[in-house]
């Protein structure tokens, strides 16, 4: 497997969140929403929900 798969990938919500796609799952730390397809579909999951996603950063 090569090494982009082995790194988080961060996306930045329309409300400020973080949407992060990493090796098993993916989730928004706005919403709270997560992901658990494969690899290609997590990461297209993420930038799509992070273009939609209005919600606030959770602290």
């Amino acid at each position: 497997m090569s090494d982009i798969y082995n790194t988080p990938v961060r996306y930045r919500s329309e409300g400020g969140a973080i949407v992060t796609a990493e090796i098993f799952y993916a989730h928004c730390g706005g919403c709270g929403a997560e992901n658990y397809g494969s690899v290609s579909e997590r990461l297209k999951w993420a930038q799509k929900h992070a273009a939609k996603c209005r919600a606030l950063p959770r602290r």
